[in-house]
Protein backbone atom coordinates (compact mmCIF):
# COMPACT_ATOMS: atom_id res chain seq x y z
CA UNK A 1 0.00 0.00 0.00
CA UNK A 2 1.20 3.28 -0.46
CA UNK A 3 1.85 3.83 3.34
CA UNK A 4 4.54 1.98 3.53
CA UNK A 5 7.09 2.46 1.67
CA UNK A 6 6.59 6.60 3.11
CA UNK A 7 7.03 5.05 6.84
CA UNK A 8 10.18 3.30 5.61
CA UNK A 9 13.97 4.57 5.20
CA UNK A 10 13.86 4.95 1.53
CA UNK A 11 14.19 8.48 0.58
CA UNK A 12 13.33 7.44 -3.11
CA UNK A 13 9.86 7.42 -2.21
CA UNK A 14 9.52 11.05 -2.23
CA UNK A 15 9.73 10.81 -6.00
CA UNK A 16 6.03 8.88 -5.43
CA UNK A 17 4.75 12.52 -4.63
CA UNK A 18 5.03 13.93 -7.84
CA UNK A 19 1.96 11.51 -9.02
CA UNK A 20 -0.07 11.94 -6.14
CA UNK A 21 -0.22 15.84 -6.33
CA UNK A 22 -1.08 15.61 -10.11
CA UNK A 23 -3.78 12.67 -9.50
CA UNK A 24 -5.06 15.62 -7.16
CA UNK A 25 -4.71 18.40 -9.72
CA UNK A 26 -6.56 16.10 -12.61
CA UNK A 27 -9.32 15.09 -10.21
CA UNK A 28 -9.96 18.53 -9.65
CA UNK A 29 -9.44 20.11 -12.90
CA UNK A 30 -12.01 17.51 -14.13
CA UNK A 31 -14.48 17.88 -11.50
CA UNK A 32 -14.36 21.38 -10.47
CA UNK A 33 -14.33 20.78 -6.55
CA UNK A 34 -12.17 23.50 -5.31
CA UNK A 35 -12.90 26.60 -8.25
CA UNK A 36 -10.02 28.42 -9.33
CA UNK A 37 -10.25 32.08 -8.63
CA UNK A 38 -10.11 34.69 -11.08
CA UNK A 39 -9.10 37.16 -8.54
CA UNK A 40 -6.59 36.31 -5.88
CA UNK A 41 -6.20 38.28 -2.33
CA UNK A 42 -2.45 39.27 -1.60
CA UNK A 43 -3.08 41.04 1.81
CA UNK A 44 -1.18 44.31 1.74
CA UNK A 45 0.46 43.56 -1.78
CA UNK A 46 -2.72 43.98 -3.27
CA UNK A 47 -5.39 41.44 -5.35
CA UNK A 48 -3.98 39.98 -8.60
CA UNK A 49 -6.71 39.22 -11.90
CA UNK A 50 -5.83 36.14 -13.78
CA UNK A 51 -6.73 35.82 -17.12
CA UNK A 52 -5.59 32.64 -17.19
CA UNK A 53 -5.69 29.95 -14.19
CA UNK A 54 -4.31 26.70 -15.09
CA UNK A 55 -0.83 27.84 -14.69
CA UNK A 56 -1.67 28.97 -10.78
CA UNK A 57 -2.29 25.17 -10.23
CA UNK A 58 0.96 23.84 -11.63
CA UNK A 59 2.74 26.32 -9.25
CA UNK A 60 0.87 25.59 -6.25
CA UNK A 61 1.54 21.78 -7.03
CA UNK A 62 5.89 22.81 -7.10
CA UNK A 63 5.37 24.52 -3.86
CA UNK A 64 3.32 21.83 -2.28
CA UNK A 65 5.79 19.11 -3.15
CA UNK A 66 8.29 21.33 -2.33
CA UNK A 67 6.61 21.87 1.70
CA UNK A 68 6.14 18.30 2.10
CA UNK A 69 9.80 17.92 1.13
CA UNK A 70 10.88 20.15 3.29
CA UNK A 71 8.97 19.33 6.35
CA UNK A 72 10.67 15.54 5.96
CA UNK A 73 14.03 17.12 5.55
CA UNK A 74 13.19 18.69 9.12
CA UNK A 75 11.98 15.84 10.75
CA UNK A 76 14.81 13.50 9.74
CA UNK A 77 17.84 16.23 10.07
CA UNK A 78 16.52 16.67 13.87
CA UNK A 79 15.94 13.37 14.44
CA UNK A 80 12.14 12.92 15.87
CA UNK A 81 12.67 9.21 15.42
CA UNK A 82 15.86 7.07 15.71
CA UNK A 83 15.72 6.54 12.13
CA UNK A 84 14.96 7.96 8.95
CA UNK A 85 11.13 7.93 7.94
CA UNK A 86 9.34 9.66 4.99
CA UNK A 87 5.88 9.76 6.10
CA UNK A 88 5.33 13.43 7.18
CA UNK A 89 5.96 14.37 3.48
CA UNK A 90 2.62 11.96 3.09
CA UNK A 91 0.60 13.49 5.50
CA UNK A 92 1.31 17.04 4.06
CA UNK A 93 0.03 16.20 0.77
CA UNK A 94 -3.06 13.92 1.84
CA UNK A 95 -4.26 16.78 4.19
CA UNK A 96 -3.08 19.64 1.67
CA UNK A 97 -5.80 17.79 -0.93
CA UNK A 98 -8.38 19.38 1.00
CA UNK A 99 -7.26 22.86 0.99
CA UNK A 100 -8.03 25.30 -1.98
CA UNK A 101 -4.49 26.58 -1.68
CA UNK A 102 -3.37 23.06 -2.96
CA UNK A 103 -5.17 23.80 -6.39
CA UNK A 104 -4.16 27.35 -6.81
CA UNK A 105 -1.21 29.53 -5.80
CA UNK A 106 -2.99 32.18 -2.97
CA UNK A 107 -2.13 34.02 0.29
CA UNK A 108 -2.61 30.87 2.59
CA UNK A 109 -0.50 28.47 0.59
CA UNK A 110 2.80 31.87 0.34
CA UNK A 111 1.86 31.63 4.11
CA UNK A 112 2.66 28.30 4.08
CA UNK A 113 5.94 28.77 2.48
CA UNK A 114 7.46 31.22 5.21
CA UNK A 115 6.08 29.58 7.65
CA UNK A 116 7.94 26.83 6.88
CA UNK A 117 11.34 28.95 6.44
CA UNK A 118 10.61 30.72 9.81
CA UNK A 119 10.21 26.97 11.61
CA UNK A 120 13.54 25.73 9.83
CA UNK A 121 14.77 28.72 11.57
CA UNK A 122 13.30 28.14 14.97
CA UNK A 123 14.78 24.71 14.88
CA UNK A 124 18.23 26.22 14.66
CA UNK A 125 18.27 27.99 17.99
CA UNK A 126 20.25 26.49 20.95
CA UNK A 127 20.47 26.64 24.18
CA UNK A 128 24.25 27.67 24.31
CA UNK A 129 24.56 30.07 21.69
CA UNK A 130 22.98 33.89 21.31
CA UNK A 131 20.94 33.23 18.48
CA UNK A 132 20.54 36.75 17.59
CA UNK A 133 20.49 36.41 14.01
CA UNK A 134 18.30 33.38 13.53
CA UNK A 135 15.76 34.82 15.45
CA UNK A 136 15.55 37.83 13.91
CA UNK A 137 15.75 35.82 10.03
CA UNK A 138 12.89 33.68 11.95
CA UNK A 139 10.63 36.47 13.05
CA UNK A 140 11.45 38.32 9.53
CA UNK A 141 9.46 35.37 7.82
CA UNK A 142 6.28 35.41 9.76
CA UNK A 143 6.52 39.31 9.04
CA UNK A 144 6.47 38.36 5.64
CA UNK A 145 3.77 35.87 5.36
CA UNK A 146 1.55 38.64 7.67
CA UNK A 147 2.03 40.97 4.72
CA UNK A 148 -0.09 38.19 2.44
CA UNK A 149 -2.36 37.24 4.94
CA UNK A 150 -2.69 39.60 7.78
CA UNK A 151 -4.26 37.90 10.29
CA UNK A 152 -1.21 35.67 10.29
CA UNK A 153 0.50 37.89 12.22
CA UNK A 154 -1.19 36.72 15.31
CA UNK A 155 1.34 34.11 14.91
CA UNK A 156 4.39 35.66 16.19
CA UNK A 157 3.27 35.01 19.49
CA UNK A 158 3.03 31.33 19.63
CA UNK A 159 6.81 31.79 17.89
CA UNK A 160 7.72 33.64 20.24
CA UNK A 161 6.82 30.79 23.11
CA UNK A 162 8.61 28.66 20.67
CA UNK A 163 11.81 29.88 20.22
CA UNK A 164 11.48 30.55 24.46
CA UNK A 165 10.86 26.42 24.42
CA UNK A 166 14.08 26.20 22.76
CA UNK A 167 16.03 28.99 24.08
CA UNK A 168 15.99 30.74 27.61
CA UNK A 169 14.02 34.11 27.47
CA UNK A 170 16.58 36.71 26.11
CA UNK A 171 15.71 40.44 26.37
CA UNK A 172 17.77 41.30 23.18
CA UNK A 173 16.74 38.20 21.65
CA UNK A 174 12.76 39.47 21.73
CA UNK A 175 13.46 42.67 20.87
CA UNK A 176 15.31 41.35 17.61
CA UNK A 177 12.00 39.19 16.90
CA UNK A 178 9.87 42.40 17.32
CA UNK A 179 11.70 44.45 14.63
CA UNK A 180 12.28 41.31 12.26
CA UNK A 181 8.52 40.83 12.38
CA UNK A 182 8.24 44.87 11.70
CA UNK A 183 10.13 45.22 8.62
CA UNK A 184 8.10 43.68 6.43
CA UNK A 185 5.11 44.57 7.74
CA UNK A 186 6.17 48.32 7.58
CA UNK A 187 7.27 47.88 3.65
CA UNK A 188 3.88 46.33 2.69
CA UNK A 189 1.56 48.76 5.06
CA UNK A 190 3.77 51.22 2.96
CA UNK A 191 2.92 49.86 -0.43
CA UNK A 192 -0.40 49.73 0.82
CA UNK A 193 -0.41 53.08 1.07
CA UNK A 194 1.30 54.50 -2.05
CA UNK A 195 -1.22 52.28 -3.94
CA UNK A 196 -4.09 54.24 -2.63
CA UNK A 197 -5.18 52.50 0.43
CA UNK A 198 -6.39 53.45 3.68
CA UNK A 199 -4.42 51.78 6.42
CA UNK A 200 -7.43 50.80 8.70
CA UNK A 201 -8.68 47.68 10.16
CA UNK A 202 -10.19 46.47 6.91
CA UNK A 203 -6.67 45.38 6.07
CA UNK A 204 -7.68 42.63 8.52
CA UNK A 205 -10.51 41.33 6.15
CA UNK A 206 -9.93 38.86 3.41
CA UNK A 207 -11.84 38.77 0.52
CA UNK A 208 -11.47 34.76 -0.97
CA UNK A 209 -14.44 33.61 1.11
CA UNK A 210 -14.59 29.81 -0.51
CA UNK A 211 -17.32 27.37 0.87
CA UNK A 212 -17.23 23.56 1.02
CA UNK A 213 -19.89 21.30 1.91
CA UNK A 214 -20.03 20.35 5.88
CA UNK A 215 -20.08 16.86 5.34
CA UNK A 216 -16.46 16.62 4.00
CA UNK A 217 -15.21 19.06 6.15
CA UNK A 218 -16.06 17.76 9.66
CA UNK A 219 -15.31 13.78 8.38
CA UNK A 220 -12.51 14.97 7.73
CA UNK A 221 -11.75 16.70 11.35
CA UNK A 222 -12.94 13.95 12.22
CA UNK A 223 -10.26 11.68 11.10
CA UNK A 224 -7.61 14.05 11.84
CA UNK A 225 -8.72 14.06 15.37
CA UNK A 226 -8.36 10.05 16.01
CA UNK A 227 -4.81 10.60 14.33
CA UNK A 228 -3.55 13.37 16.64
CA UNK A 229 -5.10 12.05 19.51
CA UNK A 230 -3.01 8.20 18.43
CA UNK A 231 -0.22 10.24 17.79
CA UNK A 232 -0.06 11.75 21.68
CA UNK A 233 0.21 7.91 22.20
CA UNK A 234 2.69 7.57 19.97
CA UNK A 235 4.99 10.65 21.55
CA UNK A 236 4.64 9.53 25.05
CA UNK A 237 6.41 6.64 24.11
CA UNK A 238 9.21 8.30 21.98
CA UNK A 239 9.68 10.82 25.27
CA UNK A 240 10.19 8.01 27.40
CA UNK A 241 13.74 7.43 25.56
CA UNK A 242 14.29 10.79 23.80
CA UNK A 243 16.82 13.63 24.75
CA UNK A 244 16.23 16.83 25.77
CA UNK A 245 16.98 18.53 22.77
CA UNK A 246 13.55 16.36 21.12
CA UNK A 247 11.80 17.45 24.03
CA UNK A 248 12.24 20.98 23.51
CA UNK A 249 11.32 20.37 19.58
CA UNK A 250 8.05 18.81 20.63
CA UNK A 251 6.77 21.79 22.91
CA UNK A 252 8.19 24.23 20.53
CA UNK A 253 5.40 22.56 17.94
CA UNK A 254 3.18 22.35 20.17
CA UNK A 255 2.81 26.10 19.97
CA UNK A 256 2.89 26.48 16.41
CA UNK A 257 -0.18 24.09 16.63
CA UNK A 258 -1.74 25.86 19.37
CA UNK A 259 -1.42 28.90 17.58
CA UNK A 260 -2.23 27.72 14.00
CA UNK A 261 -5.46 26.14 15.35
CA UNK A 262 -6.76 29.55 16.99
CA UNK A 263 -6.22 30.88 13.91
CA UNK A 264 -8.20 28.38 11.72
CA UNK A 265 -10.82 29.10 14.59
CA UNK A 266 -11.01 32.09 14.19
CA UNK A 267 -11.50 32.20 10.72
CA UNK A 268 -14.47 29.30 10.92
CA UNK A 269 -16.23 31.81 13.36
CA UNK A 270 -15.49 34.84 11.54
CA UNK A 271 -15.81 33.87 7.88
CA UNK A 272 -17.47 30.21 8.16
CA UNK A 273 -14.40 28.97 5.71
CA UNK A 274 -11.56 26.55 6.93
CA UNK A 275 -8.43 28.02 4.41
CA UNK A 276 -6.34 29.28 7.28
CA UNK A 277 -6.72 26.12 9.33
CA UNK A 278 -4.40 24.69 6.46
CA UNK A 279 -1.54 26.44 8.38
CA UNK A 280 -2.57 23.16 11.00
CA UNK A 281 -1.17 20.42 8.43
CA UNK A 282 2.39 22.01 8.93
CA UNK A 283 2.70 21.13 12.46
CA UNK A 284 0.24 18.09 12.12
CA UNK A 285 2.77 16.52 9.29
CA UNK A 286 5.66 15.98 12.08
CA UNK A 287 3.08 14.72 14.88
CA UNK A 288 1.28 12.14 12.66
CA UNK A 289 4.31 9.87 12.37
CA UNK A 290 4.41 9.15 15.73
CA UNK A 291 1.12 7.42 15.64
CA UNK A 292 2.75 4.52 13.44
CA UNK A 293 5.57 3.59 15.28
CA UNK A 294 3.61 1.49 17.63
CA UNK A 295 3.26 -2.02 16.83
CA UNK A 296 -0.54 -1.88 17.64
CA UNK A 297 -1.43 1.56 17.07
CA UNK A 298 0.20 1.24 13.54
CA UNK A 299 -3.12 -0.98 12.34
CA UNK A 300 -5.51 1.58 13.69
CA UNK A 301 -3.65 4.72 12.69
CA UNK A 302 -3.66 3.24 9.32
CA UNK A 303 -6.80 2.64 8.73
CA UNK A 304 -7.34 6.35 9.85
CA UNK A 305 -5.38 7.54 7.56
CA UNK A 306 -6.86 5.13 4.50
CA UNK A 307 -9.84 7.14 5.57
CA UNK A 308 -8.64 10.27 5.18
CA UNK A 309 -7.31 9.47 1.76
CA UNK A 310 -10.54 7.64 0.50
CA UNK A 311 -12.23 10.84 1.78
CA UNK A 312 -9.62 12.94 -0.14
CA UNK A 313 -10.37 11.09 -3.25
CA UNK A 314 -14.20 10.40 -3.16
CA UNK A 315 -15.04 14.16 -2.24
CA UNK A 316 -14.44 14.90 -6.10
CA UNK A 317 -16.93 12.23 -6.93
CA UNK A 318 -19.48 12.90 -4.37
CA UNK A 319 -19.81 16.42 -4.80
CA UNK A 320 -20.37 15.80 -8.85
CA UNK A 321 -22.85 13.20 -7.26
CA UNK A 322 -24.88 15.95 -5.41
CA UNK A 323 -25.08 18.15 -7.84
CA UNK A 324 -26.35 15.88 -10.65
Amino acid sequence: MILRPFLSNRPLVLVLLIPIVVGFQLLNGYFHFHALLDVVDLGLWGKTTLLDTWWTSIIASVIVIANAIQINFLFNQHEFLDRNNYGPSLFYVVLMSFSHSFYQVDAVLICHLFLLQAVRLLFQLKTHESNLTTSFNSAFFIGLSASFLPPSAALIIPFWFSAWALHPFSFRQWLLMIIGFLIPIANGLTWWWISGHTISTRILRHSSLIKYEEVFFYGTSATIVILFLLSIIGIQIRVRVSNIRFKKLNRALIWILVGTLLLGVTEIIIYQQSEWLSMLFIPLSFFFTFAFIHRIWQRVASIFFYLTLIIAVAKFFLISYMVV
